[in-house]
């Protein structure tokens, strides 16, 4: 075999150095040129959508029609230049509307919302809406369309919170605020600081689908209304409407909603008003835990225990007593506890005679012990009804605020 010569492979090399070289070069070429015509072909923002174009809906309303067969859809739309007009207006005089309120009526919602075509000349936006109210009445007879129409739209938020008005639900929009530009935006706050009481159920689109298809479940909405205040009309959250087969059958008032949050775990901050012979005692709990935990009986059927832990503190005294001792500690603390029990128990009493599982109690049973729930799950109604929950309610006082004794003449 001949051997090659140093220059030889020298040669090869750099020959194959070069071959390689050209080869990447050709190859980032080709790169290049397939990237520049996939950009060129690609059609910018094929989704796009000029702003002047849309009316952007803050909140909508659903109401009976008024001719038979009918229902009527409100939309809150955002005014252009009403936010800036009202701004520049609020030193004096009276302030542009930053809102809009139109309606259409038709057969069926998906044909009223297309209706909006010919009243206004922008397309109707729902990426912003946030609150979707349906008219009692209209609740009364099912509102499943309504819920199927906006889930189905790609435009509704999951989170959109859904009310039960107890009259129209377009009147609602019509409430006159003062510290809000929208009434919208008033109506998604006021859920939102229900977290300060906890007697209003927040619920959204997809809790309350969450519960419908759930197949136990009723599902459950709060309920807003008009009162005048000082010659306005005000909106204020009071109650929760129960429903069933996506028709509204009854109510639960704040009281047996709060009932309800302490079950549910959804009860955060609550101030308990005790009535004494010495004077009212106030009471703020600032933190609780509720729970539901299916058990098995000797007999081999299921039950119910409802557990729920609060902490709080003490926070008004207008008795002459001393309430800092432990001897007093521990009887507000069985005092809170007994105001706890009242809610959950109205909670259950006025469940049970809506025949509606408003807590749960169903889906605990399917998680816990799936092969019992499969023989009484077609006449869960029923079933619920019977139940006889254990309740455990604990109160722990923590603080009674940065004084001991009552602020009050002959206190100490």
């Amino acid at each position: 075999m001949v051997k090659k010569s140093k220059k030889q492979k020298l040669e090869a090399d750099y020959f194959k150095t070069t071959k390689h070289r050209a080869l990447s070069a050709a190859r980032r070429l080709i790169s290049i040129v397939i990237c520049t015509a996939l950009i060129f072909s690609l059609s910018s923002c094929w989704s796009r959508r000029e702003l002047n174009t849309l009316a952007i809906v803050l909140a909508t309303a659903l109401d009976v029609g008024d001719k038979p067969d009918t229902v009527k859809v409100t939309a809150q739309i955002v005014k252009p230049g009403g936010i800036k007009a009202s701004s520049t207006s609020s030193g004096g005089g009276t302030a542009e509307k930053a809102f809009s309120n139109i309606a259409f009526t038709d057969k069926s919602i998906l044909s009223a919302l297309g209706g909006f075509t010919h009243i206004t000349n922008r397309r109707m936006y729902f990426s912003h809406n946030k609150v979707l109210i349906f008219g009692s009445e209209l609740a009364k007879r099912g509102i499943a369309e309504g819920m199927d129409t906006f889930t189905r739209n790609f435009e509704t938020r999951m989170n959109v919170y859904v009310l039960v008005s107890k009259d129209k639900a377009a009147d609602i929009l019509d409430e006159e605020i003062e510290l809000e530009q929208m009434p919208a935006n008033h109506i998604s706050e006021l859920l939102e600081n229900q977290g300060l009481s906890s007697e209003t159920a927040i619920v959204t689109v997809r809790d309350f689908n969450i519960a419908t298809l759930s197949g136990t479940m009723a599902p459950i909405a709060p309920m807003i209304e008009l009162y005048n205040f000082k010659e306005k009309k005000k909106a204020r959250l009071e109650g929760t409407a129960v429903f069933k087969e996506s028709r509204m059958i009854g109510e639960l008032s704040s009281t047996q909603t709060r009932g309800l949050l302490w079950i549910t775990n959804k009860a955060k901050r609550h101030t308990i008003t005790i009535d004494t012979e010495l004077g009212k005692i106030d009471l703020i709990i600032t933190g609780s835990k509720g729970s539901i935990k299916p058990y098995r009986n000797k007999d081999g059927t299921i039950g119910i225990k409802l557990m729920v832990n609060a902490q709080g503190c003490l926070e008004g005294n207008e008795t002459e007593e001393d309430l800092s001792t432990l001897e007093n500690i521990q009887k507000l603390s069985e005092l809170a506890e007994e105001a706890i029990r009242a809610d959950i128990e109205s909670s259950i009493k006025q469940a049970q005679a809506l025949s509606a599982d408003v807590f749960g109690f169903g889906e605990s049973i399917r998680r816990d012990y799936p092969k019992e729930f499969e023989k009484i799950k077609d006449n869960w109604d029923q079933e619920f009804v019977k139940i006889k929950p254990m309740l455990e309610v604990e109160v722990f006082l923590n603080c009674t605020g940065g004084i001991g004794k009552p602020v009050k003449e002959g206190g100490g």
